[in-house]
C-alpha cells in the first residue's frame, strides 16, 4: 500500500505524507506547506486514516489571576420622568383650604361642656363656638335636660348632639345638685362667639356639678 501512495505522490510528496500521519498520530497540528490541493488532500486522508482514537478529554486548569481593572465606562442616558423608577413631574398644586371664621350656612359644629361648683348659690359655664355664628339673635334655643326626650329642632341625644338648620341645641347629660336658671331666649343668645350657661346649685348643698353637649347649625339660607 506505500508503494501505491510513494508512486501516486511522488518521493517528496510521499515523505511529507508520512512526516503529516506521524504529525496527526501524534496529536501534533502543523501546516502542511508545499503541497498542492490535490496533494493536500490526500495527505490528509492518508493521516486521517491511520490516526488513533481520540484520547479523554483533560481536566479542567486552574482559573488564571484575575486581569486589571477596565476603565470606567460612559455615563448612562438619563431615563424619563415617570420610567425605570425615576420621580414623576410634580402634580399641580390642590385646592386652597378652608379659611372660613363663621360657620358656613347649612353646616353643623358640636362640643361639649361641663362644669364643677364647691360653693352654693349661682354658678355659670361657657360655651364657645369654634366658628362664630352670624346673626346669632336668629337663632332657635333649646334646652334638653338628663331624661328628656327630643324635639323636631333638636332631633339628637347628649351622647350624639344634633340640630336642625337655624337653631342651638343643649344637651344635659348628668347634673348633681343642680339644676339650670338660664334663660330660654334673651341674653344667653347675644354672643356670635359662644354662650353661657347659669346653674343653681341645690339649698344647703356646697358641692354641684354638670355635663352634656351641644350642637348648632347656621341657617340654610
Amino acid at each position: 500500500m506505500l508503494s501505491r501512495i510513494h508512486s501516486k505522490l511522488g518521493t517528496a510528496g510521499f515523505i511529507i505524507a508520512v512526516v503529516a500521519l506521524i504529525a496527526a498520530l501524534g496529536g501534533t497540528a502543523f501546516a502542511v506547506a508545499g503541497l498542492n490541493a490535490k496533494e493536500k488532500k490526500e495527505v490528509k486522508k492518508i493521516a486521517k486514516k491511520f490516526a488513533g482514537a481520540q484520547g479523554l478529554k483533560g481536566e479542567v486548569g486552574p482559573p488564571g489571576p484575575a486581569g486589571p481593572t477596565g476603565p470606567e465606562g460612559p455615563a448612562g442616558k438619563a431615563g424619563a420622568d415617570g420610567v425605570d423608577g425615576e420621580p414623576g413631574p410634580p402634580g399641580p398644586p390642590g385646592p386652597a383650604g378652608p379659611t372660613e371664621t363663621s360657620l358656613p350656612a347649612g353646616k353643623t359644629e358640636v362640643g361639649l361642656w361641663s362644669f364643677t361648683n364647691h360653693s352654693e348659690g349661682k354658678y355659670w359655664t361657657t360655651i364657645s363656638w369654634p366658628l362664630r355664628l352670624e346673626n346669632v339673635g336668629s337663632y332657635g334655643f333649646t334646652w334638653i335636660g338628663p331624661g328628656e326626650s327630643a324635639t323636631t329642632e333638636c332631633p339628637g341625644s347628649a351622647e350624639d348632639p344634633k340640630a336642625l338648620p337655624g337653631n342651638i341645641c343643649v344637651y344635659g347629660q348628668e347634673l348633681q345638685n343642680t339644676e339650670k336658671s338660664f334663660p330660654e331666649i334673651g341674653e344667653t343668645l347675644n354672643f356670635g362667639v359662644g354662650l353661657n350657661l347659669e346653674f343653681n346649685t341645690a339649698s344647703g348643698s356646697t358641692f354641684s356639678w354638670g355635663r352634656g353637649s351641644w350642637a348648632v347649625t347656621a341657617p340654610t339660607s
